[in-house]
């Protein structure tokens, strides 16, 4: 049914795809079991990211004894360098979507804020924590997935995060200010995703999405608004695990599951708001002692008691396993209406977002992202580019296209893309990193004898009928892949650096920032890196 092999495992068919990769309905053979099986469309190529790879699974393999983590059965690399983990199948989809009643959402807030701090006290972050993560096994209960591939990193040097990872409406404030990750933004990530159970939405974050990074961390200074019909006391336990400043934060996912297991709810009761169990939920089992060791765990709630069930997954649902994570809110994730602000939040939020964008477009913190693409040069590429032998045909540059850049096209093979207009730079540039924020890029120049992650290796004009920043869509060009291809990269290199494998190139697209867009710049840069390299030299000069 699948042209995928993986051995000692029968495919059986797709339960769904996305931005990380597919995950497959499997037959594990030696044991006769159903299966999911995740295989990432990442490649890791460097002997660094498989190792550490590697070692985040057997990390995340260690916590599967845990009640609410998927356990995972097993990992490892195709033959072309993705990787793959083999999971319990959870039939019971996952949370996204859902509206909990308060005593449901605080019963699963308390259950994930125990399985992260048994994962962070084994030194495992997760990183990617939102409903769409949080699966419902065969016996009803709530388990969280996606350890091990959720802090994966992308292949090359400056991948902090990256934007696969990152769903802005959950993520912490500083993942976007170039903070290293740390258990405080699981703890946010968790309140974010309680509190999208009980309201619709993840805090402070609207409905219609946000267009820029300005905006992102403006939204984050905004006050926790209030839901209607959840008492006060659950409400001020998500507002001190939400706060901005980590340092105010609350101090552990273990607080967090006893500040969380300590507000006095009453149990469940169907009502036309909240779609929830009809039966109270199971106690909580293995819940660590104030010294930090599990006590023992209390009997099998599928066996001894009714199973947390919240309500049917929304049709649009994927069913059974997990949807694979997307760069921002997936189609599937909370679309209710947003919940009520407190008194006054309404009237004063376009004017508290307009005067920090202001502030903070000066000086705003940032995120590194470095993009994987490794493709084989498609035959149309190589025809394009032509020999690299051959002669060059000077081609008229657009006037004023390239202001600022001293450009040239006789003998760049970057030029030769017929209708492109493309040249290549005099002067070597060479930057740190990329830092894309729902699609608007900025990168950090640095000299190209430090230590940097990508070098231009082309230039050229945005298409007319592509006048964007958005980076996703110009990359997505059929002129800008083109120029941007790898057999023009690979064509473009000087001296010793022919010399390497072309399997450790890569390259990638850089438009112009949205504040450089709106100052009327058009061109985009096309940049290479050499996988899992720290470069201190020019390759194209």
């Amino acid at each position: 049914m699948s042209e995928l092999s993986v051995p000692g495992y029968e495919i059986k068919g797709v339960l769904g795809q996305g931005g990380f990769g597919v995950v497959y309905l499997a037959l594990q053979s030696a044991v006769g079991r159903e299966v999911a099986l995740k295989v990432d469309n990442r490649v890791l190529l460097s002997e660094r990211d498989r190792r550490r790879f590697l070692r985040e699974v057997t990390a995340a393999g260690a916590l599967s004894g845990h009640p609410h983590v998927v356990p995972v059965y097993d990992a490892g690399l195709l033959p072309d360098g993705r990787p793959y983990m083999v999971l319990e199948l959870c039939p019971g989809g996952s949370l996204a979507g859902r509206t909990l009643s308060p005593a449901d959402a605080r019963d699963v807030g308390a259950r994930i804020a125990d399985a992260l701090a048994a994962a962070h006290a084994q030194g495992v972050l997760h990183r990617d924590v939102k409903p769409a993560n949080i699966l419902l096994n065969r016996y009803g209960q709530v388990a969280l997935s996606d350890f091990g591939l959720a802090t994966m990193p992308a292949s090359g040097p400056d991948a902090s995060v990256t934007r696969e990872s990152l769903t802005p409406s959950y993520a912490p404030p500083e993942a976007f200010e170039l903070a290293e990750p740390s258990p405080a933004g699981d703890v946010y990530a968790l309140a974010a995703t309680v509190y999208a159970l009980l309201s619709g939405r993840p805090p402070r974050f609207p409905e219609s999405g946000v267009p820029n990074l300005a905006m992102i961390l403006a939204l984050h200074r905004l006050p926790v608004p209030d839901i209607p019909g959840v008492p006060p006391e659950l409400t001020a336990v998500l507002r001190r695990a939400l706060a901005s400043d980590p340092w105010q934060r609350t101090p552990s996912a273990a607080a967090l599951r006893d500040e969380l297991s300590a507000v006095p709810l009453p149990p469940s009761a169907p009502s036309g708001r909240h779609a929830h169990a009809s039966t109270p939920p199971p106690v909580l089992s293995g819940h660590p002692s104030p010294s930090g060791h599990p006590s023992p765990p209390a009997p099998s709630p599928g066996r001894h008691s009714a199973p947390f069930t919240p309500a049917p997954l929304a049709p649009s649902q994927p069913p059974a396993h997990l949807a694979p994570s997307q760069p921002t809110n997936p189609p599937h994730e909370p679309v209710t209406r947003p919940p009520a602000a407190p008194h006054g939040v309404n009237k004063v939020l376009v004017a508290i977002i307009a005067a920090l964008s202001l502030v903070i477009v000066a000086g705003a913190g940032v995120f590194v992202y470095t993009q994987v693409i490794q493709q084989p040069p498609a035959k149309d590429e190589q025809e394009a580019a032509g020999p690299t032998t051959a002669a060059t045909t000077p081609q008229k540059e657009e006037p004023g296209v390239f202001t600022g850049l001293d450009t040239y096209t006789e003998n760049c093979p970057a030029a030769k893309i017929k209708g492109a207009g493309a040249a290549c730079v005099r002067e070597a540039e060479c930057w740190g990193g990329l830092v894309i924020i729902v699609g608007d890029t900025k990168a950090r120049r640095l000299g190209c004898e430090e230590s940097h992650s990508w070098e231009t290796f082309a230039v050229a004009p945005i298409p007319k009928d592509a006048e964007t920043y958005v980076q996703q869509d110009l990359a997505r060009h059929p002129t800008v892949k083109k120029v941007c291809s790898r057999t023009v990269l690979l064509s473009t290199r000087t001296g010793t650096a022919r010399d390497l494998a072309a399997a450790q190139w890569k390259a990638d697209v850089m438009p112009p920032s949205q504040s450089q867009f709106e100052d009327g710049v058009r061109f985009y840069r096309c940049i290479a890196s050499r996988t899992g390299v720290d470069s201190r030299k020019s390759y194209f000069h």
